[in-house]
């Protein structure tokens, strides 16, 4: 709707800002409309502190509906899923992140740099779901929580991980707090972001727990002491994620310290879900988290009295968010006009507010993830634990100049996108592959990740991954599995890890007990009548693997693989490896019966492997990546578009002058009579819209 502009943009001050912030504090408290009737100002006020922006078909529908029909029309359209698709990969197969340098640094390059480009993808995916969602208050409460329960992609470079936390927050976003709370202890990227994968009995790791309580529920120094700290990290000690197959959250038991704990001068053998039910129970539980919320939706000043008033009704709530947020929202103090103004728009609610309320659509939101990151917030990836800034902690002199610059190139790129820019790009399709008989094994991928040294005549010892595994008419992501080969006694076996393919794989075989993950493919005479229930399907699984041993070694003769003994990784001798994989093949038949399927081995499709573009052999990592990025575009468009800016007027709605009604959609707080000067720049609706949105009161809520 917009053409590219032709003005300088104008250079905010943060003293401006303050001085903004300043005056609407110390304005008259004015009469309240009443509860009947919503004017065009007020429905905005909701709109925008429940959402991002306000549309002028969204003001026109609020307008006129009392605060109470107001707030239930929003808290009606909650949700607990995104209307928006997630990227393909997100719900698709874990990264084997920890076996990928096994194919060498132009695979494990392109790797991690297909690493941030799904970071950038699922940023412009969420930024798209804002924009486009018909509950915008789900997604500010998911924004919320995600900044509240805050880690970040950096630490890990996972991006399944925060795609699935982040629909673990919406589902949670307005439900119960303290499945919230339990969800974050058990996930993954919060485990491995705040060190609890080291958190063990002998070795208590105390960072997660003192975020924990400091951070994500009471507040810093609020009813706990260090003791209570020190026992609250006993209490998660064992929470990890598993090493083995997915990465994806373990209760080790080994490593938890199952003993006595006190905590709030308590006294048991708490665990996590212990540790969530007493922090709840504590009498101070309640307003941290209320006077947080408070700042995101009222002012940013909280009122004690109230916010002690709030987290009473959330205590008898249950811990229920939704009548919490409802409560807030029906304050007297969320009505007041004078808390009108009181709130610095965040980079994500500048620029997404900015799109909805104009109708704007965009070829590409990568380029306003970029955009929100250039200002200092870059979804998935606050700056540390403590989240991002709030309030006047948004502004300073730089940021106030790159905000005007930035809204800038928003209007010129949205101005730019055409309508045929908006159609993605065709689905990638999967390899095709090779037809399967029952007793055929396909893989498609064998990772060699580590080899003992040991003298040839002595044999042989190594971990293999098995990756995207199919056999029987089951897939399962992995095998991991070690390897061991006595030359002196002519014997070779496999001990398998069934993480992956639990609970479909070698479902009748006998666990380790001291490991009942791991299945021991021992070939010695006899072995099958000790097994004395096998079921055909392990048998033949068990066949197939010790048969076709010896391709899938010869499969990674090419790769780098980890030795105890080098300084480095090398390419790893594999006579000695690949002689035992022929004993234990021909043990293997005579054990479980010989094979009388085929091996497949195909590369995995990109979406599977996670490495898009990359064919072995091929060096130019910059080639495959603008290929991953030309494939990654996400547009972005709202629920209304205006063709022109003269069509945004005219949705706007009440009477009067064209620019105060204006002037009214779009800023929180009135700024200094212009007299015939806006009436004059109506005739050109695109250059009134542009001056307002430049103006620093379009930076407060």
């Amino acid at each position: 709707m917009f053409k590219a502009p032709v003005f300088k943009a104008p250079v905010f001050q943060s003293a401006v800002l303050a001085s903004l912030l300043t005056v609407s504090a110390l304005m008259p408290l004015p009469a309240l409309a009443g509860p009947q009737a919503m004017t065009a100002a007020e429905a905005r006020h909701l709109l925008a502190r429940t959402g991002f922006g306000a549309a002028p078909h969204e003001i026109t529908a609020f307008t006129g509906l009392s605060y109470a029909e107001g707030v239930a029309r929003i808290m009606g359209d909650l949700r607990t899923t995104a209307a928006t698709p997630l990227p393909a990969w997100a719900d698709d197969w874990a990264y084997p992140y920890d076996a990928i340098y096994a194919l060498g640094d132009t695979a494990t390059d392109l790797f991690y740099a297909n690493r941030y480009v799904e970071l950038e993808t699922l940023q412009a995916w969420w930024l798209a779901e804002m924009v486009a969602t018909p509950s915008p208050l789900t997604e500010k409460l998911t924004l919320f929580w995600a900044d509240h329960f805050a880690n970040s992609f950096e630490v890990h470079e996972n991006p399944q991980w925060m795609a699935r936390q982040n629909a673990y927050l919406r589902a949670h976003a307005a439900g119960d707090f303290a499945a919230m709370a339990q969800g974050m202890l058990l996930d993954p990227a919060m485990l491995d972001y705040l060190s609890n994968t080291t958190n063990t009995a002998d070795a208590p790791n105390e960072d997660l727990a003192r975020e924990f309580l400091e951070l994500f529920m009471l507040g810093e120094g609020r009813g706990y002491t260090q003791g209570d700290v020190r026992a609250a990290a006993r209490a998660l000690t064992g929470y990890t994620v598993s090493e083995e197959g997915a990465p994806v959250f373990m209760f080790d038991a080994a490593a938890h310290d199952s003993g006595m704990k006190t905590l709030f001068g308590q006294t048991g053998r708490y665990d996590a879900d212990d540790l969530v039910t007493l922090t709840l129970e504590h009498p101070a539980f309640g307003p941290y988290v209320v006077e947080k919320m408070w700042r995101l939706f009222v002012s940013d000043q909280p009122d004690a009295a109230v916010v002690a008033d709030l987290a009473e009704v959330w205590r008898a709530a249950d811990w229920q968010i939704a009548p919490l947020v409802e409560a807030l929202l029906m304050s007297d103090a969320f009505w007041d006009a004078s808390n009108r103004g009181r709130l610095v728009k965040s980079p994500v609610d500048l620029m997404v507010g900015t799109v909805r309320t104009l109708g704007l659509e965009m070829a590409d939101g990568r380029v306003m993830g970029w955009m929100t990151g250039e200002l200092g917030q870059a979804l998935f990836m606050p700056p540390n634990v403590g989240g991002w800034p709030e309030g006047v902690g948004w502004i300073n002199d730089a940021t106030a100049a790159g905000r005007a610059t930035t809204l800038t190139y928003l209007m010129w790129d949205a101005a730019e996108t055409q309508a045929a820019d908006m159609r993605m790009p065709p689905p990638q399709a999967p390899v095709s592959q090779t037809d399967l008989g029952p007793e055929d094994l396909r893989v498609g991928q064998v990772f060699a990740t580590y080899f003992e040294p040991r003298a040839q005549q002595e044999g042989a010892a190594g971990s293999l991954v098995l990756y995207d595994v199919s056999f029987g008419g089951q897939t399962w992501r992995s095998l991991p599995l070690w390897f061991d080969y006595d030359a002196a006694e002519d014997w070779a076996a496999a001990y398998i890890h069934t993480g992956d393919c639990a609970p479909t794989c070698f479902v009748s075989l006998p666990r380790d007990p001291e490991d009942p993950h791991f299945i021991a493919l021992e070939p010695w005479d006899g072995i099958v009548d000790y097994w004395d229930g096998d079921t055909a399907a392990d048998r033949a699984l068990a066949a197939a693997i010790a048969g076709h041993f010896p391709a899938l070694i010869a499969s990674t003769a090419d790769q780098r693989v980890y030795r105890q003994s080098d300084e480095g990784d090398a390419p790893a001798d594999l006579s000695a490896v690949l002689q035992g994989a022929e004993v234990f093949a021909e043990l293997g038949a005579e054990a479980y019966g010989r094979t009388g399927g085929v091996y497949v081995s195909a590369l995995s499709h990109a979406r599977v492997l996670g490495l898009a573009g990359y064919r072995q052999g091929e060096a130019d990592v910059d080639a495959m990546i603008e290929g991953v990025e030309a494939a990654a575009r996400r547009p972005i468009a709202p629920p209304v578009t205006y063709a022109t800016g003269r069509d945004w007027i005219n949705a706007l709605p009440g009477a009067g002058l064209e620019s105060a009604r204006v002037a009214q959609a779009l800023l929180a707080v009135a700024r200094p009579a212009q007299g015939l000067r806006d009436e004059l720049i109506v005739g050109e609706p695109e250059a009134l819209i542009r001056t307002l949105i430049l103006l620093p009161e379009y930076q407060v809520n």
